[in-house]
């Protein structure tokens, strides 16, 4: 007669534990991530006036594109007069304009609560690009640590943070939480 032997590792049964619960985290991951896809905010996109009359600010945003629900981003113009004089001036007179490190808000273009110099005559245009903030989510694999699993799902888009928390004032949209919340309330 004949006598077989198996030897089961320390661990096994958690191993397998672990990856029968890794399968449920990734289809609730996989879940979260369609849910946010569809709740994703639009985005949108500064488009500068063609040619050499966009002002240097506007040509710096030309083709940011960011959350629909927050503001864009212009760099500060200040003018600069050329005899020297270090004081200010938003005239024609002769000088010129210069970008700074700091930045101006605006929801569009010919925002009113721009500067002025940034606002009048402006001929850009903001474009609405929808769909492109769901085509950037995504659930990433499940990952097993000892006895513990974990997922992720992960948006990568400029400023996606602060339009899911909010920023400047805003209320974020919280897309990511809400899909989160709604997908766990089902299964339950």
């Amino acid at each position: 007669m004949a006598r077989t032997r198996a030897r089961i590792s320390p661990g096994l049964a958690k191993r397998l534990a672990a990856g029968v619960i890794r399968d449920k985290v990734e289809r609730i991951t996989e879940a979260v991530a369609e849910e946010a896809k569809d709740r994703a905010p639009a985005a949108k996109r500064w488009q500068a006036t063609n040619g050499a009359d966009a002002r240097p600010s506007h040509r710096h945003a030309d083709g940011q594109t960011i959350p629909a629900t927050i503001p864009y981003r212009l760099p500060k113009m200040e003018y600069l007069r050329k005899d020297g004089d270090d004081r200010r001036r938003s005239d024609d007179g002769p000088g010129r304009w210069i970008t700074l490190s700091a930045v101006d808000l605006a929801d569009r273009p010919r925002d009113p609560g721009l500067p002025i110099h940034q606002r009048i005559n402006c001929e850009c245009q903001s474009v609405i690009v929808p769909g492109i903030i769901a085509a950037a989510t995504r659930a990433l694999p499940a990952r097993v640590r000892g006895s513990r699993v974990s997922a992720a799902v992960e948006v990568v888009f400029p400023l996606i943070a602060e339009a899911e928390f909010g920023s400047n004032g805003s209320s974020g949209s919280h897309f990511l939480s809400l899909a989160g919340s709604l997908v766990m309330a089902r299964r339950r």
